[in-house]
C-alpha cells in the first residue's frame, strides 16, 4: 500500500514591537481589499530606526527572543551573539550566529515552529531566528537579518497566482554535481551543514497509512509531518483583528487544508506593520519559495512543545483565519491582515461495501502545484477511514469539478485490486484538477469538487479476449453486428453483443474496427486539451476524454489530415499537411494520420473491461 501511495505521488505541502508602535489603522477591519492592496510595496526599510543595523553586530551582544511555547501567551528568551556569517546563506546574505538561553529553551533546543521568532537587541529587532544544525547539542541558531527580510520584497514583482506545477521540482545536476550529492546528503545528516528549521506540517483526521508515504516529498519542500489540529471548513467570516493578532513572537498559521482533514503550517512571527506580517525567516517551500500565493493565515495556539531528540517541535491548533500569506521569498513569508484567500471546497462521499455512506468535507488552498496533491490524500483518506485496504475489492468513483462560465469537468473511473486502491481513486480527480489549474483559463473558477466512490468486496473487472463480426465486406448505412467475449477475475466467459451503423456518406475501401479500452484509444486518437483559448473550451475537452475501464469502438480509415482547434479535417491540400508539425514553418494544428468514422463508449456492465481486439473490414462501392 504505501509503495503504490509513494508511486502515485506524482507528481506525487508578523508584526510591532511589544509597544504597539507602527500598528497603523483600520486594525477592525475584516473585509477583503483589493487583490493590489495584497502585493503592495513594503513601508518599512533597513534604515528603520526600530531595527538593529547589522554591521553594528559584534560577539557579545545580548538579547532577547520572543515565540510562544505553550497557549497563545508570547514569552522571552535569551540571546547571545556569537558572530557574523558572511555570505550565508545566500553570497548577498549573512546570517547572525547566537547561542540561545533560558529554561525553556534548554528543554527544547531550537525546535520545528520557532521559525521566525524575533530577536531584539536594545528594544530594537535584529532578525529572525531561521536555521539552525541538525543534532547540535547546544541550542545554537542562525538569525536571519530583518534588511535581507526586508530586501527581498523590494521589488515588488506582480503577483504570480497561478503556476505550473513544474515549478517546485529539484533543479537539474550535471554529473559533477550529483556525485556530490550523496556526501551532502551524510554532512547534513550529521549535523555539518545549517538547515533552515523545519517548519512544522499539523496534520489531522489522516490515518498514519495515508500521510507516512507523503512525508519524505513534504520534508524535500521544508515541512515536518506532526500531528495537530484543524481549523473548520468554511468559516463565515475573518477573525476579529486587534492590535494584539499576530504580533511579534505570536504561531502564525497557514492552512493548506482544513475541515474533516487538516493540514496546517507553523512558524512564528517577526514583525507586523500596520496589516503587513512579516515571518519564518526562511521560505515557507523549500528550496527558495514560489512567489506570489494566496493561502490563508490565522494565528495558532501551541498545545505545546514536544522535546525530541532529533528535532523538537510545536503541537499547534490552528485558529480562525484573520489574513493571507501573500508572497513566499528566501528570507521571509509575508502576510496581510484582513485578506480573505479563497479555498476550494471538497465533498467526498463513500458509499462502503457494508452498505453504510460517510461524507467528508474539507477545503483546499488553489494552487497548480499543491491542490491536486492535496485533493489525492484527502480522498485517499476518506478511502481508508472507512473501506479496509487489503482483500479483493472493487471501487467505481464519479463526480465532478464545478466551475464559474463553464460546464462542470465529470470523471467517472472503477479500479478493481486485490489491495484497496485507494490512491489510484485519488489521482483519477487529482488528474483533471491539475489541468484545469496549469492551464491558466481556470484561476479562480473552480467552485467545488464533487467525488462519489462506492465500494465492492469483489474484483469487478474482465479482460477482452475475442472479437467477431457477421461479416467482413459491408455496405454504406448498413449495420454490422459484433460479438465481444470477455472474461472475467474469476474465469468466467461473458458474451457481449454490439452493433454498429456504417456512416451512409462513407469513402469505399478498406477500414479498420477497433474494440479498446480508453488507454489504448488514448494512445491511438488523444484528446487534444492544449489547444483550449477559453475554459468552456477546455472543460468539453476533458470530459471528451477516454475513461480506462471503459470499451469504445473506433471504425477509421488511414488517411492524412489534421486536428485544427477541436475539430479533425481530412483531405487538405497537400501544401497545408507538410506546413503542419513541420520545425521550420508554423501553422496550427497538428498531424492527423487517421480518420475516424464512427466512435462510441460501451455503457458500463456487471464488470470494468480493459484490453483491445481488431478486424480490417471493407466498404463496398
Amino acid at each position: 500500500m504505501k509503495r503504490v501511495v509513494r508511486e502515485s505521488l506524482w507528481v506525487l505541502v508578523l508584526v510591532v514591537l511589544g509597544s504597539g508602535r507602527g500598528l497603523g489603522h483600520g486594525l477592525e477591519r475584516t473585509a477583503t481589499p483589493p487583490r493590489d492592496a495584497a502585493h503592495a510595496p513594503l513601508r518599512m526599510t533597513a534604515d528603520d530606526p526600530r531595527f538593529f543595523p547589522l554591521t553594528a553586530i559584534r560577539p557579545g551582544l545580548v538579547g532577547v527572543g520572543r515565540t510562544v511555547f505553550q497557549g497563545d501567551r508570547v514569552e522571552e528568551f535569551g540571546v547571545e551573539v556569537l558572530g557574523v556569517l558572511p555570505g550565508t546563506p545566500n553570497p548577498k546574505q549573512s546570517f547572525v550566529v547566537a547561542r540561545l538561553t533560558g529554561a525553556n529553551i534548554e528543554r527544547t533546543l531550537v525546535f520545528a515552529g520557532m521559525s521566525g521568532s524575533p530577536v531584539f537587541i536594545d528594544g530594537k529587532l535584529v532578525g529572525a531566528v531561521s536555521a539552525a544544525f541538525a543534532f547540535a547539542k547546544e541550542p545554537i541558531a542562525l538569525i536571519m537579518p530583518i534588511a535581507h527580510m526586508i530586501e527581498v520584497f523590494a521589488e515588488n514583482p506582480p503577483p504570480a497566482l497561478a503556476r505550473r506545477s513544474g515549478a517546485l521540482r529539484p533543479l537539474p545536476v550535471d554529473a559533477a554535481a550529483a556525485a556530490q550529492i550523496p556526501a551532502l546528503r551524510d554532512a547534513v545528516r550529521d549535523g555539518a551543514v545549517l538547515t533552515p528549521i523545519a517548519t512544522p506540517l499539523a496534520a489531522s483526521g489522516f490515518p498514519p497509512d495515508v500521510l507516512s508515504p507523503f512525508a519524505p516529498a513534504f520534508e524535500g519542500l521544508g515541512f515536518r509531518l506532526v500531528s495537530g489540529g484543524s481549523a473548520p471548513a468554511q468559516p463565515a467570516a475573518l477573525g476579529s483583528i486587534t492590535p494584539d493578532t499576530l504580533a511579534p513572537g505570536r504561531t502564525v498559521s497557514v492552512d493548506l487544508m482544513r475541515g474533516d482533514f487538516g493540514l496546517s503550517a507553523s512558524g512564528t512571527v517577526t514583525w507586523r506593520d500596520g496589516d503587513d506580517i512579516l515571518a519564518f525567516g526562511h521560505p515557507f517551500f523549500s528550496p527558495g519559495g514560489i512567489g506570489g500565493v494566496l493561502f490563508p493565515m490565522s494565528e495558532g495556539e501551541v498545545v505545546t512543545v514536544i522535546p525530541n531528540v532529533g528535532n523538537s517541535f510545536k503541537l499547534t491548533v490552528p485558529k480562525a483565519p484573520v489574513g493571507a500569506m501573500t508572497q513566499d521569498r528566501s528570507a521571509a513569508i509575508r502576510g496581510r491582515l484582513g485578506v480573505m484567500a479563497p479555498m476550494i471546497p471538497v465533498t467526498v462521499e463513500v458509499n462502503s461495501a457494508l452498505g453504510l455512506t460517510r461524507r467528508y468535507r474539507f477545503e483546499i488552498v488553489e494552487d497548480a502545484f499543491l491542490s491536486p496533491i492535496l485533493t489525492n490524500i484527502g480522498v485517499t483518506a476518506s478511502l481508508t477511514v472507512t473501506e479496509r485496504s487489503i482483500g479483493e475489492a472493487t471501487l467505481r468513483t464519479e463526480g465532478q469539478i464545478e466551475l464559474e462560465g463553464a460546464p462542470p469537468v465529470r470523471f467517472a473511473q472503477a479500479i478493481a485490486s486485490n489491495f484497496s486502491p485507494a490512491t489510484s481513486v485519488g489521482s483519477s480527480v487529482a488528474q483533471p484538477l491539475a489541468t484545469l489549474l496549469n492551464s491558466g483559463l481556470a484561476k479562480g473558477k473552480i467552485r467545488a469538487i464533487h467525488v462519489t466512490v462506492t465500494a465492492r468486496d469483489a474484483r469487478l473487472n474482465a479482460v477482452l479476449e475475442g472479437l467477431w463480426a457477421d461479416r467482413l465486406r459491408i455496405q454504406r448505412g448498413e449495420d454490422l453486428h459484433l460479438t465481444l467475449l470477455v472474461r472475467d477475475a474469476a474465469g468466467q466467459a461473458i458474451i457481449e453483443r454490439v452493433t454498429v451503423t456504417i456512416p451512409a456518406d462513407a469513402r469505399p475501401g478498406p477500414v479498420t474496427l477497433l474494440v479498446g479500452d480508453g488507454r489504448t484509444m488514448d494512445a491511438l486518437d488523444p484528446v487534444v486539451v492544449g489547444t483550449a483559448q477559453t475554459l468552456g473550451q477546455l472543460s468539453a475537452a476533458l470530459n471528451r476524454t477516454h475513461r480506462p475501464d471503459r470499451l469504445y469502438v473506433r471504425l477509421y480509415r488511414t488517411e492524412a489530415g489534421a486536428v485544427v482547434g477541436d475539430e479533425a479535417l481530412p483531405a487538405l491540400p497537400p501544401s497545408y499537411l507538410a506546413t503542419v508539425g513541420s520545425g521550420r514553418v508554423k501553422a496550427n494544428g497538428r498531424p492527423l494520420s487517421t480518420l475516424t468514422l464512427v466512435k462510441r463508449e460501451l455503457p458500463p456492465g456487471a464488470c470494468d473491461v480493459t484490453g483491445r481486439q481488431q478486424l480490417d473490414l471493407a466498404i463496398l462501392p
